[in-house]
């Protein structure tokens, strides 16, 4: 796993950066540079990993200011995964789309595999954090966090870290564009996984719509029976 150097590029919708430490870590740790210069230091090994990203989709509802989701997803980070000693370089996108609507709003968290101390990096890295139970669990946590904003700001809608499955939900999964089919999308041109997700989408919308008017019929049935 590579972290960025100094004069990577986080891209044009970069909508908010910071490096995330303990309160007991070396202060100029604080520095992309010498934060990146430790890390590779830590390691004996030239093809050693160095850390791992974590990706967050976060709330794209009109409801949530910048400051806000930049808010959710700090607080994320610091109580889930800087509070086990780890280093966070956190980077949010707008994930822009044509229509504003359709945002993908993310976040790339680059997490170190090595836990710090006041010293540095520590000699042994923690491999529990690398376990798919872990993972479960941090995946879970970031959905709990999510509905709980959800919640305080009076919104119905939930999310789960769980597959449509395991959830029992009986719909088909859409595929992730991807950076490049999401540009050919944006510029009109059709890309097999995007005509893959439409067709989901339509299969989608139209049985919503024939519950919509089965329901409607119910309900008109009713009143008619009531006259």
């Amino acid at each position: 796993m590579c972290f960025p150097n100094k004069t990577q590029s986080y891209g044009k919708d970069l909508l908010y950066s910071e490096i995330i430490i303990p309160d007991y870590a070396p202060r100029d740790y604080l520095d992309l540079t010498t934060l990146l210069s430790a890390i590779e230091n830590a390691e004996k090994r030239y093809d050693a990993r160095t850390g791992r990203t974590v990706r967050l989709t976060i709330p794209n509802d009109r409801e949530f200011s910048d400051k806000e989701r930049i808010d959710l997803t700090r607080s994320f980070v610091k109580n889930v995964f800087v509070s086990l000693g780890m280093c966070a370089i956190m980077a949010l996108h707008v994930g822009e789309n044509g229509n504003p609507a359709w945002n993908n709003p993310h976040a790339h968290v680059l997490l170190t595999d090595r836990p710090v101390d006041s010293n540095g990096f520590c000699s042994k890295k923690n491999r529990n954090w690398n376990t798919v139970e872990q993972l479960n669990k941090w995946r879970a946590a970031w959905a709990e966090t999510q509905n709980r904003a959800f919640k305080e700001k009076g919104l119905e809608m939930r999310v789960s870290h769980e597959s449509l499955e395991v959830q029992g939900i009986d719909r088909e999964p859409t595929r992730p564009l991807g950076r490049a089919a999401t540009a050919l999308d944006r510029k009109g041109i059709q890309t097999e996984v995007g005509n893959w997700n439409r067709e989901i989408e339509a299969r989608i919308k139209g049985r919503e719509e024939d519950i919509r008017l089965r329901r409607q019929k119910r309900r008109e049935r009713g009143l008619d029976r009531g006259r």
